[in-house]
Order: C-alpha cells, then structure tokens, then sequence
C-alpha cells in the first residue's frame, strides 16, 4: 500500500533514504512508513476424518481447491479472523485449537504473512456465502488425490495431520500498552 500522507499528522509524504532503502517518511513528525505487510489466516477443519476445501472462483488459483482462509482486518485478532473467513465463504462454525504452521511470501510489492490454524467443526452445513468460491465441501485424503487441489493446500494438509505442537493462544494485559495476542 503505498501512502501519500501521513496515518499519524497528515502531512504529505517525502521519499528519504532510510536504513540504506527509499521509504516515505513524514517531514513534521518523522514516521516512517516501513514496508507493506498484509496478514492473512488459513484454517484446516475436520469433520469425520474429511477436509473442509474451497474451490476459487477466481484469480489466483481459478478453480483449483484450498483450505479456507482470507485477510485478517485491521482491528481484528487473527483466530477471530478465521473464524469468520470460514462462516463467511462456506457457513460452517467452528473454534480454533490453535497455530500450527506460520509461512510467509516475501515479494518485492508485498510481503504476507500467512497463519495456519488447527479448527475444530462446530455446526453448520456447506452454504457458499461468497462470490470468490465455486464450491465448498468435506473431502477424505483420497478423494482429494484426483482432485485438483493446490500444492500449498496439500503441504498444509499433510502438516495438520503430523503437527504435534499446536500454538495455543492467550491475551495478556500489559500494563503498559494495548493487549497483546500471544501464541505460546
């Protein structure tokens, strides 16, 4: 995202050479904008030894089948975000174990950052609630073999079912600052 004012006073932008790199810094009250980050949140579920699997509707990956997730908002808690993304797309409710995998996509236009959680299936049936689906449903390891499932999706899947460490969250109240998530 590439600012031309400043998130804190307002004031326009100038390019300045920071740390060795261009970066956007403000001339009154000297913030400087970093980089571009955005977080996003996948999730596997299990109902009855099946994975839960979306089919895109569209680009990137057009058709192919992944483990739901999407973008976390900006005043959003990551397993919040997951949640939602899950009920948004497909209706089904669930409750999130904890992490398991954290993998990032450093590109020189953006860097993601993409946390994986465990969930457990709560209630619900497949009810596809977005335009960027073309299907939604529970699929057992060898359906899954001839469908078109993305690679990304099955390194998740095979690393659900080998994780022995789940990182479990907890908020903590530091007097200090604003609460903070942590995943321990």
């Amino acid at each position: 995202m590439t600012f031309n004012f400043c998130p804190q006073c307002g004031t326009k932008l100038v390019t300045q050479t920071v740390d060795f790199k261009q970066r956007q810094v403000c001339p009154h009250c000297r913030y400087i904008h970093w980089n571009d980050n955005v977080i996003s949140v996948g999730g596997v579920v299990v109902k009855d030894g099946r994975y839960l699997l979306t089919q895109r509707a569209n680009n990137p990956g057009r058709g192919h089948w992944t483990n739901p997730g999407g973008f976390v908002e900006q005043t959003e808690t990551l397993d919040k975000a997951i949640v939602r993304e899950i009920q948004e797309e497909t209706g089904i409710i669930t409750r999130p174990r904890g992490v398991f995998l954290i993998g990032e996509r450093p590109l020189s236009s953006l860097h993601t950052i993409y946390v994986n959680f465990l969930l457990d299936y709560v209630s619900g049936q497949i009810n596809i609630q977005s335009n960027e689906l073309m299907n939604a449903g529970f699929f057992s390891l060898a359906e899954m073999a001839s469908m078109d499932v993305a690679g990304l999706t099955r390194e998740i899947i095979h690393r659900a079912q080998t994780t022995t460490n789940l990182l479990p969250f907890q908020e903590v109240n530091l007097n200090y600052t604003s609460q903070y998530r942590l995943y321990d």
